[in-house]
């Protein structure tokens, strides 16, 4: 259950090891939707 190094909330993971790897998938989702975003804005405004 100690495979949560990402993971801050120690407890939640404890309880729920998956929580840890959604984190993962959702900070990439979010890290892509900005980066989607940028892009369209940029060729919006252009």
């Amino acid at each position: 259950m100690k495979n949560c190094k990402i993971c801050r909330f120690s407890k939640v993971c404890n309880d729920l090891p998956g929580i840890c790897i959604l984190f993962q998938y959702l900070a990439v989702v979010v890290v892509i939707v900005s980066i989607g975003i940028l892009f369209v804005t940029q060729e919006i405004l252009v």
